[in-house]
C-alpha cells in the first residue's frame, strides 16, 4: 500500500512538472483565441518548424545550446508571422470558417515541407541537462521535466506581468472585451493581432525546445501532437481562460502520468480523451470558462 502511494506521489510530481509544457501550449491557444476570437490550428506546426530550424546551427556550426534556443524562437516568430500573413490579415469578415480552413490547410502544408526536406528522418536534439535523475527524499526529479516546470513558473510570471503592467496588456485585454470599442478609443486591432502572433509565437518556440529535448529526438508528427493537446487544454480550462489553461494542462499532465504508469502507454491518450468527454458532457465550459447564456 505504501509502495503504491509513493508511486501514485511520484507519478503526480511528474505529471505536474510535464504538466506545465501542455499549460504552456494552452495559454498560446489561449491568447489568439482571447485577442482574436479565432482559432489558430497551425500554432502547432509554428512550434515544431522553429524547433527543427534551431537544428540548422547546430548540426552546421556545431553552436552552443543558448543560440539554439534564439533561433527556435526567432524562427517561430518568422513562421508565425508567415501563418498571420497567409490565414489572417487578408481574409474578409463574415467567414467565420475561413481562418479555421486556411490554418489547416497551413498546418498541413508546413508538417509536408518539414517531411520533404528533412525526409522524415529522427533528428537527435541533445538534453543539456542530461539523463541522470536528481534524488529528492524517496522521489526522484528528472532535471529537463523541472526545467519545464521552472521555465513554466518564470514564463507565466512575465506573461502576467506583460497583460496587467504595460500598455500592450491593456490593449489587449481591451480587445479581448470589446473589439469596437478598443478600436474607437484608439488601438489598432491590426497591429495588436501582429503582436500577438509575434508573442505566442514566442512562447512557443521557448517551450518547444525545452521539449525536444525531453524527446531526444525529433519528428515532423510532433507538430499535430502539440495541436490535439492544446486544443484538449484550451477545452477542459475553459475557452478565453489563461488560470483555466493553466490548470488544465497540469490536470492533464497529471492524468496522463497516472495512466502510463498503471495501466501502459497505450491508455495515455485514451484516459486524456475520456477526460475531454467527461469535460465536454459534465461542463462545457470547462474549468474557468463562462458559462454559455
Amino acid at each position: 500500500m505504501a509502495e503504491t502511494l509513493l508511486d501514485i506521489i511520484q507519478q503526480s510530481i511528474n505529471g505536474l512538472m510535464y504538466g506545465a509544457f501542455y499549460a504552456l501550449i494552452g495559454i498560446g491557444f489561449t491568447l489568439f483565441f482571447g485577442v482574436m476570437k479565432k482559432f489558430n490550428l497551425a500554432y502547432g506546426p509554428t512550434i515544431m518548424a522553429g524547433i527543427y530550424l534551431g537544428l540548422i546551427p547546430l548540426y552546421r556550426w556545431k553552436a552552443p545550446m543558448w543560440v539554439v534556443f534564439v533561433t527556435c524562437v526567432a524562427g517561430a516568430v518568422v513562421v508565425g508571422f508567415i501563418v498571420e500573413l497567409a490565414c489572417f490579415r487578408y481574409l474578409r469578415k463574415g467567414h467565420e470558417l475561413a481562418p479555421l480552413m486556411t490554418t489547416v490547410g497551413m498546418l498541413i502544408l508546413i508538417q509536408e515541407t518539414v517531411v520533404i526536406v528533412t525526409h522524415a528522418a529522427p533528428y537527435e536534439y541533445p538534453n543539456i541537462f542530461g539523463d541522470e535523475s536528481l534524488e529528492v527524499g524517496p522521489f526522484l526529479i528528472r532535471p529537463d521535466y523541472l526545467a519545464i516546470l521552472i521555465s513554466g513558473l518564470v514564463f507565466v510570471v512575465l506573461l502576467y506581468l506583460l497583460v496587467q503592467r504595460t500598455a500592450f496588456g491593456r490593449a489587449m485585454r481591451a480587445i479581448a472585451e470589446n473589439p469596437a470599442v478598443a478600436q474607437l478609443l484608439g488601438v489598432s486591432v491590426s497591429r495588436m493581432n501582429r503582436l500577438t502572433f509575434a508573442l505566442t509565437s514566442a512562447l512557443g518556440g521557448a517551450t518547444g525546445y525545452l521539449v525536444a529535448m525531453t524527446f531526444g529526438a525529433l519528428q515532423p508528427g510532433i507538430a499535430s501532437w502539440m495541436t490535439i493537446k492544446g486544443l484538449v487544454v484550451i477545452v477542459i480550462g475553459g475557452l478565453g481562460s489563461i488560470p483555466g489553461a493553466i490548470c488544465a494542462g497540469l490536470l492533464l499532465g497529471v492524468v496522463e502520468f497516472q495512466a502510463l504508469w498503471f495501466l501502459g502507454v497505450g491508455y495515455r491518450d485514451i484516459l486524456a480523451y475520456l477526460l475531454l468527454f467527461a469535460f465536454l458532457v459534465l461542463r462545457p465550459s470547462g474549468l474557468m470558462g463562462r458559462p454559455a447564456t
